[in-house]
Formats: structure tokens, C-alpha cells, sequence
């Protein structure tokens, strides 16, 4: 991972980790005794059926697909394009504490939007690569119930310390973990209440 000062005016950047491989721990699969994340918030309805330009569906494809997941004082996503499409690394800086900020990446390895189990999904997951601080692979979807309208987000994801560092504060990483998770269900669903104001520009 890279650490960044950004009173130094360091800033992220893709460009090293787009040549880096999906790590290899990550290619492996979860183990039994890894942690299995589903953070799931309903936040709407709509009618029932397929998803309608403009309907809440769709506002809030335009978000996840744009990997704005996270509240920014929380973590800031880094894209070379939205949506996002298969084979495009994802960047992540993680605030760590004022002035020092963490940077690690992903890369796309699916997208979706269509029919599963009688909710319309859309969404992709990504996979982490050589130098992220965890092994594992994440979810991140908005779906849409074809019978009865409601419209919920949801992160799904397994994970693993894939540092040694990560290995030695895996308790704290874990408190980290989870309540990064809960901070994105608030964040996508002040998205959903406030259109207006915080849908991406066409």
C-alpha cells in the first residue's frame, strides 16, 4: 500500500498499481475461518418490474458504478472512467488519521445488471491486488425487487490480511473493516434520500 501526506501534496495515483497482477492469496479463494461480509440496507421502493431511467434504480447505479461507495471524509475512490467496466483498477485512500492517508487498489474482475434470484442487480466486484493490505473480494450492488419494488444496496465480501502488518493489527483492521461498511450503507442511502443534490452529473 502506499502511504500519502497530502499537506506534502502527495496525491493517489493508478499508474503503478495497473500493472500490478490480482494478488495471488486473492486468486486462491476464501478459507473457512475467513470473515464473509453482507451489508445490506434497504433504501427505497419503486414500482414493481424492470428498473426505469431516472427511477431510483437507476440513480443509484450511477453511483455504485461510479465507485461512489464511501463517504469521502472515509474513503475516497480513485477511477479512470465510470461506470466501471471489467479489467479497471480501482483505487481506494483510506484517511487514516488527519494529514496521513493510505492507498490501495482493486481490479474489476465482473459487472452485472440483470436478473438474479428475482431481484434486478446492477453492480461489479473486484478483486485485490499484489501490495493491498487484505486478500479477499468485494461486491458492491443495487437490487431491485421485481415483485414488489423495493430497492436496497448491499456490500458483499470475504476478506483476509494479506500483510504482515495487516496480520498484526487484524483486530483493529476488522473494527475498521466493518465499520467502513456501515458508513457506505449510510452513505448510498443519503444518496437515495437526496437526489438533488448528490446525483453525478450526466
Amino acid at each position: 500500500m502506499d502511504i500519502l501526506l497530502p499537506f506534502l501534496g502527495q496525491r493517489a495515483s493508478l499508474d503503478h498499481w495497473e500493472v500490478r497482477p490480482i494478488a495471488t492469496g486473492t486468486l486462491a479463494g476464501p478459507r473457512p475461518q475467513d470473515p464473509r461480509d453482507a451489508h445490506v440496507r434497504v433504501v427505497g421502493r419503486a414500482r414493481p418490474g424492470l428498473p426505469v431511467e431516472g427511477g431510483l434504480h437507476r440513480r443509484m447505479q450511477g453511483h455504485v458504478m461510479a465507485y461512489d461507495v464511501f463517504p469521502d471524509h472515509v474513503i475516497t475512490g480513485v477511477i479512470r472512467r465510470a461506470p466501471v467496466q471489467v479489467g479497471d483498477t480501482v483505487g481506494a485512500v483510506y484517511h487514516l488519521m488527519p494529514g496521513v492517508d493510505v492507498a490501495f487498489a482493486s481490479r474489476v474482475i465482473a459487472t452485472v445488471d440483470g436478473e438474479v434470484d428475482g431481484y434486478w442487480k446492477t453492480g461489479f466486484t473486484y478483486q485485490t491486488l499484489e501490495g493491498h493490505p487484505e486478500l479477499g473480494e468485494e461486491t458492491f450492488s443495487v437490487e431491485t425487487s421485481l415483485e414488489t419494488g423495493e430497492v436496497r444496496v448491499a456490500l458483499r465480501a470475504w476478506s483476509r490480511p494479506g500483510t504482515l502488518l495487516a496480520r498484526l493489527i487484524a483486530p483493529l483492521a476488522r473494527r475498521w473493516q466493518l465499520a467502513g461498511g456501515r458508513a457506505a450503507l449510510d452513505h448510498l442511502e443519503s444518496r437515495a434520500l437526496n437526489p438533488v443534490a448528490a446525483d453525478p452529473a450526466p
